[in-house]
Order: C-alpha cells, then sequence, then structure tokens
C-alpha cells in the first residue's frame, strides 16, 4: 500500500513539473517562470529544447533539496531541543513501518501542532517551489513531497494522514499568502532580516543562488495591526444524563492581531491564485489559563468582474479558504473550542458608494469543506480526541463605512462537520460552529482608529456515541488600531 502511495506521488511530482505550463498563469506566476527563463537566456542564449528541459530539471531538484533541507531544520530542533520526548527521534522500526503499514488517523495529538504548525510547515515546502519558478499548483507537488518524506521518517511515530492533508493543502494556502507578502515586503524596502523572519526559504534561496525577488510594486489594499484588551466569558460542558462542566474562564487579557487585504476586493478578474486574498490572525493569552488564536483567510483561485460602475463594483469567483480556532483553555494540545477548516467556496465581495464619504460593502462565501476538524475531551477528560469530517460552510461580511462617522462592520460564520467514518472514535456525528461579530470602529485620522468589539461563539456536538457537547464563547474587546 504504501509502496502504490510513494509511487503516486512521484508520477503526480514529475508530471507536474516536467508539464510546466499546463495550468493557466498571468501576471505574477508567469513573471516568475519568466524571470528564471530569461536569466537561463542570458547565460546560455542558444539553448536547445533538451537544455531548457534540463534547466527545468535543476530547478526541480534544487526547490526538492530545499523542501527537504526544511524538514532537516526541524528534525535537528527536535532532537536538539525535544530530544528526550519519544516522538521526537525516529527509529528504524518507527522508519520500516511507516512504508510498509497503512497510515493512521491521529486522535490525541496536539490540536495547535497538528493544523496551524503543519501548515507552517508546510509553507515552507510550498515556498521551495515558488522561489523556483513553479507556478501555484505546481508548488503544491513540493507540499506534498515534504510532507510525505517528514511523515515517514521525522519522527518516531505512525504517519498521520491528517497531517499530511493539513501540510499539503494547508500549506499551500498559508505559503502562497506568505510567498506575496515577501515580494511585498521586498518591494518596499523592508530590512533583510524581518524578510527572512517571514520566508526564512525565500531568504536562503536567494542568499545560495543569487535569486532576486521580482518587483510587482505595491498590491497591498488594507494593512492594518492593532493591539487592545479583553474580557473573555467562556464555558464547556457535556451532556452525559446530566450536564457536567468541563472548563470555564472569565476574565482579562491583552490582545494582539493583524488584518490584511490584497489587492482591491470589489475589482478582481484574474485566473492567478490569490491575485487577491484576506487574511486576518489574533492573538491573546491569559497566562496559565486561556489563550485564543483565530486565522481566518480566503483568497480568489479565479475571479471576474460583472459590475464595475461609479458607484457598484463587484467581484465575484471560486476561493479557497483556511481557517483555525483554538479558544480556551491553555494548553498546547487542545483548548476548549478548536475548529480547523478547509474550504473550497463561491465568492462574491460587493460594494455601493452612496457618495464619496459613504459606502456600504457585503462580502459572502458558501462552499464545501472537503476537511474539518473538531475536538473532543474524552472521559474523564485526562486527554482529547479528534473528529474528522466534512460539510459546509457559509461566511459573510456587512460593512458600513463613513469617513466623519465610522466603520461599522459585522459578520457571521457557520460551519457543519460531518464525521467521516472510520476516521476517529467520533466517527458518528455531527458538530456546528457559529461565530459572530460586531465591531465599530472610529478614525481619528487615515491610519489611527479606537475600536469596540463584541464577539459570540458557540460550538454544538451531536454524537451516536458519545455524550453531546456544548461550548460558548463571549468578549468584549477595546483595542486601537493603526492602518496603513
Amino acid at each position: 500500500m504504501m509502496k502504490l502511495f510513494y509511487s503516486i506521488i512521484l508520477c503526480l511530482l514529475l508530471l507536474f513539473v516536467l508539464t510546466q505550463p499546463g495550468f493557466s498563469q498571468n501576471s505574477q506566476e508567469r513573471a516568475d517562470t519568466e524571470q528564471y527563463e530569461e536569466n537561463e537566456q542570458a547565460s546560455a542564449p542558444d539553448e536547445s529544447p533538451a537544455e531548457v528541459k534540463s534547466g527545468t530539471i535543476k530547478r526541480f531538484l534544487i526547490a526538492s533539496g530545499e523542501t527537504l533541507l526544511s524538514n532537516l531544520v526541524l528534525f535537528t530542533y527536535n532532537i536538539s531541543i525535544l530530544g528526550e520526548t519519544w516522538w521526537a527521534i525516529p527509529t528504524y522500526d518507527s522508519v520500516y513501518n511507516n512504508f510498509t503499514e497503512p497510515w493512521m488517523w491521529e486522535e490525541g495529538e496536539g490540536f495547535m501542532v497538528n493544523h496551524l504548525g503543519h501548515s507552517i510547515l508546510g509553507n515552507y515546502h510550498y515556498n521551495a517551489g515558488r522561489v523556483n519558478g513553479f507556478n501555484f499548483y505546481q508548488s503544491a507537488m513540493f507540499t506534498m513531497l515534504g510532507s510525505a518524506a517528514w511523515e515517514a521518517v521525522g519522527e518516531n511515530a505512525y504517519a498521520s494522514i491528517n497531517d499530511f492533508i493539513v501540510s499539503s493543502i494547508g500549506g499551500m494556502t498559508m505559503g502562497e499568502i506568505i510567498y506575496r507578502l515577501y515580494l511585498e515586503t521586498t518591494s518596499a524596502g523592508v530590512p533583510a532580516f524581518f524578510r527572512f523572519i517571514l520566508n526564512p526559504i525565500a531568504s536562503f534561496h536567494s542568499l545560495l543562488t543569487g535569486w532576486e525577488p521580482p518587483d510587482y510594486g505595491r498590491n497591498i489594499h488594507q494593512f492594518q495591526t492593532y493591539m487592545g484588551a479583553s474580557f473573555v466569558n467562556i464555558d464547556h460542558s457535556i451532556f452525559n444524563e446530566v450536564e457536567e462542566e468541563v472548563y470555564s474562564f472569565r476574565g482579562f487579557l491583552p490582545e494582539m492581531g493583524i488584518k490584511i487585504i490584497y489587492g482591491n476586493p470589489f475589482l478582481q478578474e484574474s485566473y492567478t491564485p490569490y491575485d487577491h486574498f484576506e487574511l486576518i490572525f489574533n492573538v491573546g493569552v491569559h497566562l496559565g489559563k486561556y489563550v485564543s488564536l483565530r486565522l481566518i483567510s480566503d483568497g480568489y483561485l479565479f475571479s471576474f468582474c460583472p459590475v464595475d460602475s461609479e458607484k457598484n463594483m463587484m467581484s465575484t469567483g471560486l476561493s479557497l479558504h483556511l481557517d483555525y480556532t483554538n479558544q480556551g483553555d491553555f494548553d498546547g494540545n487542545c483548548a476548549t473550542i478548536d475548529h480547523f477548516s478547509n474550504a473550497l467556496d463561491w465568492t462574491i465581495k460587493y460594494q455601493h458608494m452612496f457618495s464619496e464619504d459613504f459606502a456600504f460593502q457585503i462580502k459572502s462565501h458558501a462552499g464545501f469543506t472537503f476537511f474539518g476538524v473538531s475536538e473532543y475531551p474524552s472521559p474523564p477528560y485526562s486527554y482529547t480526541v479528534k473528529n474528522y469530517g466534512f460539510g459546509t460552510n457559509e461566511k459573510l461580511y456587512i460593512i458600513l463605512d463613513h469617513k466623519k462617522l465610522g466603520k461599522l462592520e459585522a459578520s457571521i460564520f457557520h460551519y457543519t462537520i460531518w464525521s467521516n467514518p472510520n476516521t476517529s472514535n467520533l466517527s458518528k456525528g455531527t458538530v456546528n460552529f457559529i461565530f459572530t461579530e460586531l465591531t465599530y470602529s472610529y478614525f481619528f485620522n487615515k491610519h489611527l482608529s479606537v475600536n469596540l468589539n463584541g464577539y459570540f461563539a458557540w460550538e454544538w456536538g451531536r454524537f451516536g456515541n458519545y455524550p453531546d457537547t456544548n461550548k460558548s464563547n463571549k468578549s468584549a474587546k477595546v483595542y486601537v488600531a493603526w492602518d496603513i
């Protein structure tokens, strides 16, 4: 089984690399490839088709090497820092088992590591492809290569199907966002040290090969960073004949975050993935008691503009989403409301200008969650188990923006996850999530604003072989934001 699995991955890698123009490209992706071709032709202008193919194979080998190098760096960290942890050092038996036995669905591993951590790891693999001139779809093959290699030989544990999926697809989503932000910071003249922190693979590749990131100018439509404080009220209970409380917390905590809109959301006509994307990330911590991590993202795979006039603008198209929420108990393994979703949605983004000072905006997404994850405390609550599934999702933003009176923004997200059979103990059941927010922003000038935010999250699970769950999180937040 595993020999067949690796054979399929190898064939896909070779297919995508050797048929490089197989997917539509324009703007930035085509420019990436053309830059490499121009550099090669400058040094050898009379190359034959065989030599061009050789150059493609060379770039493939460099990208593969950088992919595996990122695994080696993480492996070195594990054995040097976490050497006493049993899973950190692979053995002959663990590697042999991963090549000869079926891979498994993990139940008890850390939610944060498995979903946020593996998306970050996949981002390194993906960028190894992008900086070597491969486009969005082709670079996905390097996330598969890197993830498969890590699962097979990176740890002393059974190879995990769910980690492979998250690293591969989550790595594509996060990787393209990071790649474009790296180009943006280069164009803006951000110091090399900070660019290295953002994208170590691109910085290392530039140092190693002399690669110069292409300059596409400035594409950030909005960049906001904020700091503030929240009061949180969170509860988690299960229903096993009677309601049993698992966790609760009330208290204040500091919070900070960023919001990025890349490209004009209402004027987008492109077949290049992620010519437009939106990213929201925030974190809040009450040491020892509570943690809040949220990452919400969407990016067009392709889009067009059916409406473009002086007062009305609208874009619509297919979008890829990566959403992650980890809120509750201060624990690297789990929290209270744990949610992960990779989805393909149809998106509509519309703006109507009532006047030069007053705008109405609506952004809606609806579609199929092809990989969704939640978490459940296993009695007597000494550990947690995962619930893997698929389902539907709907996300809606409504914004009223007045230059003098301020901005009012409301959002509501709904996710349904139906458990996949035989992936975990929770193979019979349904989990629903609702996230709502209401934010008012008053701007002192075009950069500085004070913001009031109300937030509510609710997760409820109904299972055939476990007690039902009920989780809720309410918070009120005040923060100061700086917009660029």
